[in-house]
């Protein structure tokens, strides 16, 4: 399959282009969306009579939201000076007083600026109801509106920043899970997350965005007790051994032919641990 130059790729018209049905834009950073959907929201205005409660805007984020807003308000100052400037806008463009191309395309198909003007003060005026969202704003207005429907929570809170749930979450566990624990498994999972639910919330976030992730093989957890009790039984007689006889059981680790010769520093691990 060949892919389509630039040159092939049609360029979308803001003034002209048909403000009824689907369309889809493909832009990168830096390349006029925000422009581009200010002067859509304008001739939604313009063109089908719209109220700013009419039009739904939705972005990403917080920050992206706030600058829709304030660049379609401020777009729509623009348009009041610019269709009332002595209410003779065509003349102006043909003397090439006004650069603005958006708003002179806007004006060459009215020949009465009048009403133009009438609706961008009107959206003006009303623009504290206009429906600029973030995605995540937008859904949570349209569960609440729709709450029977939806069966949500009138008290359901909002969430943008989870790092605080995650860990709580976390520390839930740890208390759940790690204070009545066995003191071999805690001793264990204490020197493994020595940082405690910090260092297993670090795991977590790790593995959290796989949801495919399996254990294999998934095996039923075993009754744990008796294999401590049978544990504690051998590390204590491997205690008492130790004590007894160190010095022989060293040089027989040491100096035995078919044992790795690292073994030295399993000597230090033994005289550390017991």
């Amino acid at each position: 399959m060949k892919k389509k130059s630039e040159s092939s790729i049609p360029h979308f018209d803001l003034i002209n282009s048909p403000l009824e049905g689907t369309s889809l834009i493909e832009a990168s950073a830096g390349t006029g969306k925000t422009y581009t959907i200010a002067g859509l929201f304008l001739r939604l205005v313009l063109e089908k009579g719209l109220n700013v409660n009419q039009i739904l805007v939705v972005t990403f984020t917080e920050a992206a939201t706030e600058e829709l807003k304030e660049r379609i308000r401020s777009r729509l100052r623009d348009g009041v000076d610019f269709f009332s400037k002595d209410h003779n806008a065509k003349d102006r463009i043909s003397k090439n007083q006004d650069n603005d191309e958006f708003l002179q395309g806007i004006i060459k198909k009215n020949d009465n600026p009048e009403p133009l003007i009438s609706r961008l003060k009107d959206a003006i005026r009303d623009f504290d109801e206009s429906s600029i969202f973030t995605i995540h704003g937008f859904c949570k207005r349209m569960l609440h509106e729709c709450a029977f429907e939806s069966r949500a929570l009138f008290d359901t809170e909002l969430i943008t920043d989870q790092e605080n749930l995650k860990i709580e979450i976390v520390e839930d566990f740890w208390r759940s899970r790690i204070y009545n624990a066995s003191p071999v498994f805690a001793d264990y999972i204490i020197n493994k997350y020595k940082n405690g639910p910090e260092s297993l919330a670090s795991f977590w976030k790790n593995n959290i965005f796989r949801p495919k992730l399996r254990i294999i093989p998934q095996l039923d957890l075993p009754e744990t007790s008796g294999l401590e009790t049978g544990f504690k039984d051998a590390f204590n007689k491997a205690y008492e051994e130790w004590k007894k006889n160190k010095s022989e059981i060293e040089n027989i680790l040491i100096n035995h032919k078919g044992l790795h010769k690292k073994i030295t520093a399993w000597t230090k691990f033994l005289n550390g641990l017991i």
